[in-house]
C-alpha cells in the first residue's frame, strides 16, 4: 500500500508540471485556433534566459521574471513572423509552421547555449516531505506547481469569460470575419494571445527545468504527455488540462513504478488513441454555441 501511495504521490506532482503545459497549448488554441506544437521550444528558450538571468543575478524570482518577458517577447516575434503570413493558409501549413518553429528554436538554443544539459535551481527545498516517520515523495516544490497551476487556471479562466478582452480574444479565433465587423481588433487579439501563451509557456518551462536537466531536447517529451491531456480533457477547457495533465501524471507514475519507463510514452499515445475512438471532442468539450 506505501509503494502505491508513493507512486500516487508523484504523479500528482508530475501531473501538476503536465498540466501547465497543456494549459499553454489550450490556451493557444482557445485564442488563435492553432495547435502550437512550437509550446515546448519557446518555453525551452525562455528557461534558458531565465536561467542566464538567474546565473549573473543570484535571483531566482528575477529569473522567472525575465523568463516570462521573453516568452511574450517571442510569442509576439512567432505570431508576426511566422503565423501571421501563413494564417490564410489550411490547418495543416499552420502545423507544419509550428513545428518549423520548433525545430528551429531548438537549434538556436543549441548554438547559444550548446547541447549539455543543465540543471535548474529550485526556490524552496526538492526533499520529500517527513510525515509520521516516513519521507513521501511530494516535495515543497511540488506543492508550489500545484499553487502556481491553480493560480494561472483561476486567473486564465476569468480572462477568457468575464473579461472584454477574453471575449474578443474568442470571437477573433472562431469568427474573424464577424468579430471584426463587430469591431474587435481580429490581428490584435491574435497577438494577445500568442503573447499570453508565451508568457504561461515561459512560467510552465521554468518549474518544469528543475524537475529534469535543462538542454535544447529536454522539454520534447513533454510535448507527447501535454498533448495528450490537452486533448483529452478537450483543446477548449483550461479545467480539461489541469484535470487530464494530473491524471496523465498519475498513469504515467504508475506505469513506470509497476512496469518500465520506457511504456510510459506507449501508454499515452494509446490513452490519446482511445480517446479519439471514443470521445473525439475531449471530455470537458464544449456543445453549446455561446454569445461572444
Amino acid at each position: 500500500m506505501g509503494t502505491f501511495v508513493d507512486f500516487f504521490l508523484g504523479g500528482v506532482a508530475n501531473g501538476a508540471v503536465i498540466a501547465l503545459m497543456a494549459l499553454a497549448l489550450v490556451l493557444v488554441w482557445r485564442s488563435t485556433r492553432v495547435v502550437n506544437f512550437a509550446q515546448v521550444g519557446q518555453a525551452m528558450f525562455t528557461t534558458f534566459v531565465g536561467l542566464a538571468v538567474l546565473e549573473l543575478s543570484g535571483s531566482w524570482l528575477l529569473g522567472l521574471i525575465v523568463a516570462i518577458i521573453a516568452g511574450a517577447i517571442l510569442g509576439l516575434i512567432v505570431h508576426v513572423l511566422v503565423m501571421r503570413p501563413v494564417r490564410r493558409a489550411d490547418s495543416s501549413g499552420a502545423i507544419i509552421a509550428t513545428f518549423g518553429v520548433l525545430i528551429a528554436l531548438q537549434s538556436l538554443a543549441a548554438m547559444i547555449w550548446g547541447g549539455e544539459p543543465r540543471s535548474y535551481p529550485t526556490p524552496v527545498d526538492y526533499v520529500g516531505i517527513e510525515l509520521f516517520g516516513r519521507v513521501f515523495p511530494i516535495t515543497p516544490y511540488d506543492i508550489l506547481v500545484l499553487v502556481v497551476t491553480a493560480v494561472l487556471v483561476g486567473a486564465l479562466a476569468f480572462l477568457l469569460t468575464h473579461t472584454r478582452l477574453g471575449l474578443s480574444m474568442r470571437a477573433a479565433a472562431f469568427n474573424p470575419e464577424v468579430a471584426r465587423l463587430s469591431g474587435v481588433r481580429v490581428s490584435r487579439m491574435l497577438a494577445t494571445g500568442w503573447v499570453i501563451a508565451g508568457m504561461v509557456g515561459a512560467v510552465a518551462g521554468v518549474l518544469v527545468a528543475p524537475t529534469a536537466t535543462l538542454s535544447p531536447n529536454s522539454f520534447d517529451i513533454f510535448l507527447v504527455f501535454a498533448f495528450t491531456a490537452a486533448v483529452i480533457g478537450g483543446l477548449d477547457s483550461l479545467v480539461g488540462a489541469v484535470a487530464f495533465g494530473i491524471g496523465t501524471g498519475l498513469v504515467l507514475s504508475l506505469v513506470t513504478g509497476y512496469s518500465d519507463a520506457s511504456n510510459a510514452a506507449i501508454v499515452a499515445l494509446v490513452l490519446l488513441g482511445l480517446n479519439l475512438w471514443f470521445k473525439p471532442d475531449g471530455v470537458f468539450s464544449h456543445h453549446k454555441a455561446r454569445s461572444v
